[in-house]
């Protein structure tokens, strides 16, 4: 998580700071492009063999790994357009670096991949043709559309269920990025990943603990007294809790600790360490819980989008 931290970071300033070439590609303003006028190839690996993929295939994939396929199709919807703005944001990332780059991982491209070929020993073989179809018209219905901010492809991060309120990225990594701004999220209180609680015997914590941090010095007497939450942001996220003299930031704690998130509290109960979460994942970017939930509600996927990623819009390539 820290690694995907630091690269999300480093992606970001270069964002503010360096214009990408390619997205200028993607503007109405400037140019009647389409995915089928790019050239590239994306492949995924496994035991050694390579898998060409189409566009489509591996946007396929990439819902199928990262949203349930029992969501509502507007929901789907909005992680296909995600998942295509995800994709070409890396590539155009990745083709600033290496100009003559046109062959693509599925692994460097940023987002978990499942192949279409093992979707029905994930989903089982009675939702397989559903899931698959939803899938495909999550797809085909927002063929070649993209989300933009000033004209440019953002970094649509998203995660599984909030706290109740989404993170500003400002808070979460020290930069602002005006479409990364917390916005409600009320929905998420009623998803079953909102609350989990985890129970711990003191001296297993700081043995946990210990094995992450060698220069950790904690006592089982006076652990609750010098373990503390130092900071949040304004959205309930640990920024930084301090261990004793050590001080860690709260995503690398709820990391060691296997915590649903980073939005925690810890308490003192019956002589054990409690820990109370809510959410699961960063709490940075779209809700996918709040997303179906509003898709419930009657919200179309360009409503859903334009409400998690502030000031943006939903443009189709080929306009």
């Amino acid at each position: 998580m820290k690694k995907f931290l630091y690269k999300t970071i480093i992606v970001c300033l270069l964002v503010l700071v360096l214009p990408f070439l390619l997205t200028l590609l993607f503007t109405r303003k400037e140019n009647n492009t389409s995915l089928e006028t790019m050239d590239f190839t994306i492949y995924y690996e496994s035991n050694d063999n390579k898998e060409n993929l189409t566009f489509d295939e591996y946007l396929m994939g990439v819902i199928a790994a990262n949203m349930s396929a029992g969501y509502h199709m507007e929901a789907l919807k909005a992680q296909a357009i995600i998942a295509r703005t995800y994709a070409l944001y890396n590539i155009a990332l990745l083709t600033q670096e290496k100009p003559n780059k046109d062959t693509f991982t599925t692994s460097e491209l940023g987002l978990s991949y499942i192949s279409l070929d093992k979707l029905k020993d994930f989903w089982g073989e009675a939702n397989y043709g559903e899931y698959f179809s939803k899938l495909e018209n999550a797809v085909q219905g927002t063929q070649e559309e993209v989300i933009l901010y000033d004209e440019d492809l953002i970094l649509p991060v998203f995660f599984d269920t909030g706290s109740g309120y989404t993170r500003n990225a400002s808070e979460a990594w020290g930069i602002a990025i005006p479409y990364l701004v917390s916005v409600a999220s009320k929905q998420d209180v009623t998803s079953t990943n909102y609350l989990s609680i985890d129970e711990f015997e003191v001296p297993a914590l700081i043995d946990l603990l210990g094995k992450y941090y060698s220069d950790l010095s904690l006592s089982e007497k006076e652990f609750f007294q010098v373990v503390q939450v130092a900071s949040r942001d304004s959205a309930g996220y640990v920024t930084q809790i301090n261990l004793g003299s050590l001080t860690v930031s709260g995503e690398e704690f709820a990391k060691v600790l296997g915590l649903s998130s980073n939005h925690f509290y810890l308490e003192e109960y019956e002589g054990k360490a409690r820990i109370i979460c809510n959410g699961a994942g960063h709490g940075i970017g779209l809700s996918q819980y709040g997303a179906n939930a509003m898709a419930e509600e009657g919200s179309s996927c360009s409503d859903i989008l334009k409400y998690y990623y502030s000031g943006t819009t939903i443009t189709n390539l080929s306009e």
